[in-house]
Order: structure tokens, then sequence, then C-alpha cells
């Protein structure tokens, strides 16, 4: 008699491109036989979705918009979530872990798994006490990182016993390049022997693109310094204006959402994250497994990866002097970067691959099951 599969059901409102998206790809692809992944998507699948529904994973998107507005979705997530009768809901993102968790406990799921990836000092209000709520019913929430942990458990008052950290990963098969160095280059516009920096991140307020442009606009040493701008997002218009305003237009390279990421970081020579708040960047630790050295600000979870002055150069937030500063400094000095390189990959690959990654939260789940009696 084969053994029934323990049915997992990964929750987010949409999965865009992002780091929280990337981990539910990695876990369908990667997790164990006896698990049965379900993903379910609250509003609408999305660029991830779609990859992930390409896998042949049991995949519903339930075109709901749940809010204050709109109660009655959160009781369809419900009725969806009893037909789907889960061993465990695991979610992902605001959305999913307030209105996915909650229609959970309501629907009797026996596992609730929330996940936390980023140090949300400007989180609302209501949503910390709704959260603080829902922990009474969540049997735990993951988190990216140690500094993630410790400032989640003092917003929302949480249990400490019922958040667990377990580090972001990567695929590092994302790294593979199907394109020449040269070529990769020319099609974005940029010389071949240009010093080039890239961001690979979401084009929002927290990734603070427009200190970075200041630092290329202002700092001397980088006045050759080409930038490619990996990502998309509600600021998009905006910095492109930024930009042009600051007289960078032909040394910014806005490439959009891009999944080559293996072809565009065997490119750069420095891999830039101005970041205002964090978690773990998931691009960033790519970055550094391609033996890239890393500038970023030292917020949340990147001093936990970024030995400053070792693998990369940590600057504090909001600072475009001290990044460009740092900047211009990795630029000047081949001999540096390919030391700090080296230094990022060998510290990287070996702690945030995928295997380890799924193999935390398989434990995760089992632990849970047997304290459920359901293993």
């Amino acid at each position: 008699m084969t053994p029934r599969r323990t049915r997992v059901v990964y929750m987010a409102h949409a999965l865009m491109v992002g780091g929280a998206e990337e981990m539910v790809l990695n876990l369908v692809r990667h997790l164990p036989d006896r698990f049965e992944p379900v993903i379910c998507c609250i509003n609408q699948a999305g660029p991830i979705g779609e990859e992930i529904r390409n896998t042949g994973v049991a995949f519903q998107v339930f075109n709901l918009d749940p809010g204050l507005r709109r109660p009655w979705h959160l009781f369809e997530i419900e009725r969806r979530l009893r037909e789907l009768k889960p061993d465990i809901v695991h979610t992902f993102l605001l959305t999913a872990s307030l209105y996915g968790r909650l229609a959970a406990i309501l629907a009797g799921v026996p596992i609730v798994i929330g996940t936390e990836v980023n140090i949300y000092q400007h989180k609302q209000v209501h949503h910390a006490f709704a959260e603080r709520l829902l922990m009474r019913g969540t049997d735990r929430v993951v988190v990216s990182a140690e500094s993630v942990r410790d400032f989640y458990i003092k917003q929302v008052h949480a249990d400490p016993t019922k958040v667990d950290v377990i580090y972001n990963a990567v695929d590092w098969s994302q790294l593979q390049t199907t394109t020449s160095r040269d070529a990769l280059r020319a099609s974005a516009g940029v010389p071949a022997n240009a010093p080039l920096a890239g961001i690979i991140a979401r084009l929002t307020e927290q990734k603070a693109h427009r200190y970075l442009f200041e630092a290329m606009a202002s700092t001397p040493g980088l006045e050759a310094l080409h930038l490619l701008v990996i990502g998309d997002g509600d600021l998009r218009d905006e910095l492109r204006a930024s930009a042009q305003r600051l007289g960078l237009s032909g040394r910014v390279h806005f490439l959009g959402a891009r999944r080559d990421l293996g072809d565009l970081l065997a490119s750069i020579d420095v891999f830039v994250m101005p970041s205002l708040w964090e978690g773990l960047p998931l691009s960033m630790v790519l970055a550094m497994g391609a033996g890239l050295p890393v500038v970023a600000t030292r917020v949340a979870g990147i001093p936990e990866v970024v030995q400053d002055g070792v693998t990369g150069l940590l600057v504090p937030p909001a600072d475009a002097p001290a990044f460009g500063s740092a900047l211009a400094r990795l630029v000047a000095d081949p001999d540096l970067r390919r030391t700090m390189g080296a230094a990022a990959s060998a510290f990287v690959r070996p702690r945030f691959g995928v295997d380890g990654y799924v193999a935390s939260v398989t434990d995760l789940y089992d632990r849970l099951l047997i304290g459920k009696r359901l293993l």
C-alpha cells in the first residue's frame, strides 16, 4: 500500500518576480515525493506562478482580492481550502500572510505556517495587530534571517518559540550561461571594456535605486561606470526620469525583469544593493555565488552574509556619498574585486544552496506533523 502523501498548500496573492516567489519555486522543484505540493494564488498567477504551473504541479488561481471591502473573499478562500483538505498551509507575502492564514485557521487546517522575509519597519499598525492575533492559530512563522526574527518578534509580540530562522537559498543552476559576456553587454548597450555594476531588484522605494544614481552622478572615479538595472516595479518611470535628470541616461540601462540571470551576472564587475530595509536578498546571494564582490547597505540580514572588507563593502543606508566611495574603491581595483568575489563565492556556496533550504523546511514540516500526530 502506497503511503499517503502530505498535502502542502503554498499560498500567495500572486507569484510575481522576487525572492519569496523564488523560494516557492525552489520548494516545488525540490520537495521530496512524500509531499504533495499545491499552489494557490489568491488573485493571479504572475510570471513565477506561470513558471511553476509549467512544472505540472497542481495549481489554482482564485481570482480574489480579499480585504475589508470584500470580506466574502476570505470565506471563499476558506471554502477552497476545505475542498483541498491540506495537511499544511504555508503562506508567502502580505495578503496571504493575513487572509490566507486566517482562512486556513477557519478551515481547520492542521498546520498553518507563515513567512516573513523582510524587516517591515513601516508595517501598518492594524497589520501588525492582525498578525499578533493570527499567531494564536499559527504553528510557525519562518523568517529569512536572525535580524528579521528579532524584529518580527518585537513588532507583533510573537511567541519566540513559534518563529524559526531558515535562511533564504538560491538554485545555483541559475548561474549557467547561454551567451558570452561581450554579447550580453552589446545587447544592453554597454561598451565591452567599461566598468559595469548591476542591481537585481524590484523598482520600489525599499531598494533605494535613487541613492545609487546619486552616487554614480557625484562620485569621482565613477564617471565611466555603467549600471544594469534588472527588475520592474511602480517606480519605473520615476527612476528613468531621475537617471536622465542626473545625466546618467547613457550609462544606466533599464532591462526590466529578466530570467537569464547567469548571463547578466557574468557580464558585470560589481553587484550593488543599496536597500533601505531588507530581509536577505536572494539576488545578492546569487551574485556572490557567481563570484562577484558586493557593495551593500548595512541593514537587516545583509551583514549576516556580506563580511565587510572580505566579501564586499558595507555602508549606511540612504548615504549616497558613502555608497559612491565604496563603489569607486572596487571599480578602481580589479585585484580587490577578484579577491572579494572569490571569498564571496566560497562563503555562500556551501551555506545557501537549495538542498539545505528544502531540508530545513521539510524538517520543520516533519516536526510539526509529528507534534500533531499526523506522521
